[in-house]
């Protein structure tokens, strides 16, 4: 590896390679308690980004890193159970602290299972689990979101084609709904502008409402908005966006497709 760098609580912290190989760094938690998420960034020799992320369930317990503030909370919690005399007890209180920490641990991964049953938030492992099923297979440049995505949309998209269910496809991808209508046996879907900004991979619409399509028609989907890369790519500067007559009519510009 060229470097190692870990990301905590949004700060970037460099690790140092020691002479047994091992990359280390010390520095102080965050002064917060609580439960942080750990993200590792390895940069190979060759340059290539290697991204290891608390999303994979084998790596959640040694990518969190749980700040306490004295006892933890299900160790204040279960030393209360007990007499004061015993209280007082230093083997008892490191005993409980000890087990307080684990038990802390255990109620985190409950969420990280909850995470898991759920489509919207299931880790990369999950997903592939899903793909398999439905026979799904991703592209490389796909997000793991990308790849939520075209579950949701492939298990929405069961039953007769129409208007809802291929609102149901399209809301899976952009959280919206499109216009549809057919014209000289061409199937039309204009995507609306998604709510919220939420970014999503176009192609991946297109090709799940493909899928539906009876044989005789064909096809058209359509964004019904411009992004601002499409926005850039068709003006010459912001002079020419200025000549507009209003900003509605730049929010209603739709590019070339």
């Amino acid at each position: 590896m060229r470097y190692v760098r870990i990301v905590v609580d949004g700060v970037t912290y460099t690790l140092q390679q020691n002479t047994n190989g091992e990359w280390t760094v010390t520095n102080k938690a965050p002064y917060v308690a609580g439960e942080y998420q750990i993200s590792v960034l390895a940069t190979t020799e060759a340059g290539q980004t290697i991204e290891l992320e608390v999303d994979d369930p084998e790596l959640y317990r040694t990518l969190t890193l749980i700040v306490t503030e004295g006892d933890t909370t299900s160790g204040e919690r279960m030393r209360q159970y007990y007499p004061e005399a015993i209280q007082r007890i230093l083997e008892f209180q490191a005993l409980i602290r000890s087990e307080g920490y684990e038990v802390d641990f255990l109620k985190s991964g409950v969420s990280l299972c909850v995470n898991e049953a759920y489509l919207t938030t299931m880790g990369e492992d999950r997903i592939a689990e899903w793909e398999k099923a439905l026979g799904i297979a991703p592209s490389e440049d796909e997000t793991i979101q990308d790849r939520r995505d075209v579950i949701i949309a492939r298990i929405r998209g069961q039953g007769k084609l129409n208007t809802a269910l291929i609102n149901s496809i399209v809301g899976a991808f952009t959280e919206g709904t499109a216009d549809s209508y057919i014209r000289d046996s061409v199937l039309y879907v204009d995507i609306t502008p998604p709510p919220n900004n939420k970014q999503y991979k176009f192609e991946n619409v297109e090709g799940e409402i493909s899928k539906k399509i009876p044989a005789h028609l064909g096809l058209s989907v359509r964004r019904n908005y411009a992004t601002w890369g499409e926005v850039k790519e068709n003006f010459a500067d912001w002079n020419a966006v200025k000549s507009l007559n209003s900003w509605e009519e730049l929010m209603l510009y739709i590019a070339p497709q």
